[in-house]
C-alpha cells in the first residue's frame, strides 16, 4: 500500500531571508577598513613629497635671498664718487660746447667772413691759461664771448689785453655777467649787444 505525504510548509511560511547578514556586515567594514588605510597611506605619500619639496623651495628661497643680500652690498659698494661725476660733467660740458663751436667755425652757411678770421687769429694771440672760452659770437657788429674762468678777476686781465688787438681795441662791452656754477667754477658772458629789455 502506497503512504501518501501531505507538505503542509508552505513557501509563505518561510522566514524571508536577510540581505544584511552578519558575515555580510563584517565584510564591508573589512573593504572599508581596507580602502581607508589605502587612502591614508597615499596621502602620507603626497604629504611626504609635499615636504621634501617645500623643504627643497625653502632651501632655494633662502641661497636666493642670500644672494640678493650680496648684491645689494655690492651695489651699495659701487656708488659712482660724486666729485668724479661732477668733474666729468664739466669736461662734457666743455667738450660739447667747444665741438658746437668747431660746428659754427666751420659751417659757411654760419660763419661771418669779414674779420672773422682775424678775430679768431688776435683772440688765439690773446689766450690766457686762466680762460676757457666755450662759446664766440661775431655777427652784425656785435660780439659776445661766453667761457670758464679759474678766477673771476682773470676775466677783466683778460679783457684789458684787447686794447693791443687791431680788430678787438675799441669795441665796446656793454653786459659783463659772472657767476659760479654748482661745480664752483665761474662762468662769464661778455656782450657788445645790448640785452633785450634795454
Amino acid at each position: 500500500m502506497a503512504k501518501y505525504s501531505i507538505n503542509l510548509l508552505q513557501a509563505d511560511l518561510l522566514p524571508a531571508k536577510v540581505f544584511w547578514t552578519l558575515n555580510r556586515v563584517a565584510s564591508l567594514w573589512l573593504i572599508v577598513l581596507a580602502i581607508m588605510l589605502a587612502f591614508i597611506f597615499i596621502v602620507q605619500l603626497q604629504v611626504s613629497s609635499l615636504n621634501a619639496e617645500y623643504q627643497t623651495l625653502n632651501s632655494v628661497n633662502s641661497q636666493q635671498k642670500m644672494q640678493l643680500q650680496k648684491l645689494e652690498l655690492d651695489i651699495a659698494n659701487n656708488r659712482k664718487d660724486a666729485n668724479l661725476l661732477a668733474q666729468l660733467n664739466t669736461i662734457k660740458l666743455v667738450i660739447d660746447n667747444k665741438q658746437h663751436l668747431h660746428q659754427q667755425l666751420t659751417d659757411p652757411t654760419q660763419t661771418y667772413s669779414a674779420g672773422f678770421s682775424t678775430a679768431m687769429a688776435e683772440l688765439a694771440e690773446l689766450h690766457d691759461k686762466n680762460i676757457s672760452l666755450q662759446r664766440v659770437t661775431i655777427g652784425n657788429g656785435n660780439m659776445t664771448f661766453s667761457g670758464l674762468a679759474r678766477s673771476p678777476d682773470a676775466v677783466p686781465n683778460w679783457l684789458s689785453g684787447f686794447e693791443s688787438s687791431t680788430f678787438l681795441s675799441g669795441k665796446r662791452f656793454v653786459n659783463f655777467t659772472l657767476s659760479e656754477n654748482e661745480q664752483q667754477v665761474t662762468e662769464f658772458v661778455v656782450s657788445s649787444a645790448q640785452a633785450k629789455g634795454e
